[in-house]
C-alpha cells in the first residue's frame, strides 16, 4: 500500500507540474482551456474553475494527464464554438504561441529538477573529504610536502568542499597548480607549481570493496557471489577501488579468469569460465553492485553547503549531463547497443519512490527532481505523439511557411504511436519480471 500511495504521489506532482505548464501558457497566451486532467478513465473529482469554467478532473488511472484547449479540430460533433472563443482557439494562434504552449510542458519539469537540485545544494548533504589516501615516497608530491591523509582545500583558488569538487577540478583544469592549500591535523599549508600526477590516489582508494547485491540470473549468482563478500584481486593483480575492479572485469571479458575473494574472513578463489559470458558482449558486467565499508566511509564524510550561485550552476551542469546520457541510452537503444531489459515502467517507479521516500523528505525530494527532469526531457524527443513531434512540426512549419499535410500527420502520429508502443510493452514486461515473476 505505500509502494501505491507514494507512487501516486510522486506522479501527481510531475505530471500535474507537467500539464500545469501547458495550462498556464495557454492562458498567457488567451487560449481557452477547457479541461485539465490528472490521470485518465473515470473521473473521481471534477470541479469548475475560472472565468472559463475551465473543468479540472483527477482521474482513476494515474499514469499521466492532458490538458485540452479549444481546438477547431478537435472539437466534438456535440460541441459548438461560440463566436466570441473563435480567436481563442488554439489551432488560430500563431506559430509561435502554439510553440510556447507545447513547449511549456516539458520545459516546466525540467526547470523543477533544476530549482529541487539547487535546494538540495543548498541545503547540503554529507560529501566524502578530498583526502589523500595513498602516495608513494619516491613521488614527486611526496618531496614536496603531500602525506597521507592531508585533505585539498583549494586548488589555484578553487575552493575544493569534497571529492566529487576535487575530481571536476582535476578533470577542468591543467594538471600543473600554482598554488595548492591543504589542511594536515587542523593547520594549513601551500605547495607551489604543484604536478597532479595519477600516482596520487585519494580517499575511497585503498578501501576494501564489498558487493552490496547480486542481481538474478546474473554471472555473478552463477559463479556464487554473495552479499558481502569483499572483492580483493582478479587474476592475482590486487583491487584498490571500484573503478579499478570494473575495468579489470572488462579488460578480462569473455576470458577464462580467477577472481579472489575475502568472505567471513576466510580467502576464497572463484574461477569464471568464458563459457559463462554466452555471447554477453555488450553490457560486460557480471550483475553485482559495488560499495565501500560504511563504516570507514562515516569516518570521512563532511556537511558541504553551497551559495545559491554555486548550486544554479551545478544544477545546471547536472541537468546537460542528465540530458546528453538519456540521448545517448536512447539512440544505443535504438542502434541495439543498450539491453532492453534496463527499461523499467510504472512497477520500477514505484518502487523507486518508495525507497527514497523510506530513506527519508531529502532522498524523496531528489527522487522527484530526477523524476521531473526525466519527464521533461523525454516529453521533448523528436517522436510524434510527444511534445518534441509536435515541436518538429512546428519547425518544419516555420521552415516550408505551411504545415505538414494532415495524410504526413497520420502517417507520422501512426510510427510515434507504434514506437511508444513497442517502449512501453517492454517497460511494462521488465516490470512484469523484475517485481512480479520474480526474474
Amino acid at each position: 500500500m505505500t509502494i501505491f500511495l507514494v507512487f501516486i504521489l510522486t506522479i501527481s506532482i510531475v505530471v500535474g507540474i507537467h500539464e500545469f505548464g501547458h495550462f498556464q501558457m495557454a492562458r498567457w497566451c488567451n487560449v481557452k482551456v477547457l479541461k485539465f486532467s490528472i490521470g485518465f478513465g473515470k473521473p473521481l473529482f471534477t470541479f469548475r474553475l475560472g472565468k472559463d469554467q475551465t473543468e479540472f478532473v483527477v482521474s482513476s488511472i494515474p499514469l499521466g494527464g492532458f490538458v485540452k484547449l479549444l481546438d477547431e479540430n478537435n472539437i466534438e460533433t456535440n460541441e459548438r464554438i461560440k463566436k466570441i472563443d473563435l480567436k481563442r482557439a488554439f489551432n488560430r494562434q500563431s506559430l509561435i504561441k502554439r510553440f510556447l504552449i507545447v513547449a511549456a510542458g516539458p520545459l516546466i519539469n525540467i526547470i523543477l529538477g533544476v530549482l529541487i537540485f539547487c535546494f538540495i545544494y543548498m541545503h547540503g548533504s554529507l560529501q566524502i573529504k578530498p583526502s589523500i589516501s595513498y602516495l608513494s615516497i619516491s613521488s614527486e608530491a611526496y618531496q614536496q610536502g603531500l602525506r597521507v591523509g592531508d585533505e585539498i582545500v583549494s586548488l589555484d583558488g578553487y575552493e575544493i568542499k569534497s571529492l566529487e569538487d576535487l575530481g571536476i577540478s582535476l578533470k577542468d583544469h591543467k594538471t600543473i597548480f600554482q598554488d595548492v592549500l591543504f589542511k594536515r591535523e587542523g593547520k594549513f599549508s601551500h605547495v607551489k607549481n604543484f604536478l597532479w600526477t595519477d600516482d596520487i590516489k585519494v580517499f575511497p582508494y585503498g578501501l576494501p570493496i564489498l558487493i552490496q547485491s547480486v542481481e538474478v540470473g546474473s554471472i555473478a549468482e552463477k559463479i556464487g557471489l554473495k552479499v558481502h563478500d569483499q572483492m580483493l584481486m582478479v587474476d592475482q593483480i590486487p583491487i584498490k577501488d571500484i573503478p579499478d575492479l570494473i575495468a579489470s572485469i572488462q579488460n578480462h571479458w569473455l576470458k577464462s579468469y580467477d577472481l579472489t575473494i575475502k568472505r567471513e574472513n576466510i580467502i576464497q578463489y572463484i574461477h569464471i569460465d568464458k563459457e559463462l559470458f554466452e555471447g554477453k558482449i555488450e553490457k560486460k558486467r557480471i550483475g553485482v553492485s559495488l560499495g565501500y565499508d560504511e563504516a570507514i566511509i562515516k569516518t570521512h564524510l563532511v556537511e558541504v553547503k553551497r551559495t545559491f550561485g554555486e548550486s544554479i550552476k551545478k544544477s545546471l551542469i547536472q541537468t546537460y549531463v542528465f540530458f546528453n546520457l538519456t540521448l545517448k541510452t536512447f539512440k544505443n537503444l535504438f542502434l541495439q547497443k543498450a539491453d532492453l531489459k534496463d527499461l523499467g515502467g510504472p512497477l520500477a517507479i514505484a518502487h523507486m519512490a518508495s525507497s527514497s521516500f523510506l530513506e527519508g523528505i531529502f532522498p524523496y525530494i531528489q527522487f522527484i527532481g530526477l523524476i521531473s527532469l526525466n519527464i521533461g526531457i523525454l516529453n521533448l524527443l523528436p517522436i510524434p505523439l510527444l511534445d518534441g513531434g509536435h515541436l518538429v512540426y512546428y519547425l518544419i512549419e516555420f521552415v516550408r511557411g505551411k504545415p505538414l499535410s494532415n495524410k504526413k500527420m497520420m502517417i507520422s502520429q501512426r510510427v510515434g504511436m507504434l514506437i511508444l508502443g513497442l517502449l512501453t510493452a517492454i517497460a511494462l514486461y521488465n516490470d512484469a519480471c523484475r517485481y512480479l515473476l520474480g526474474s
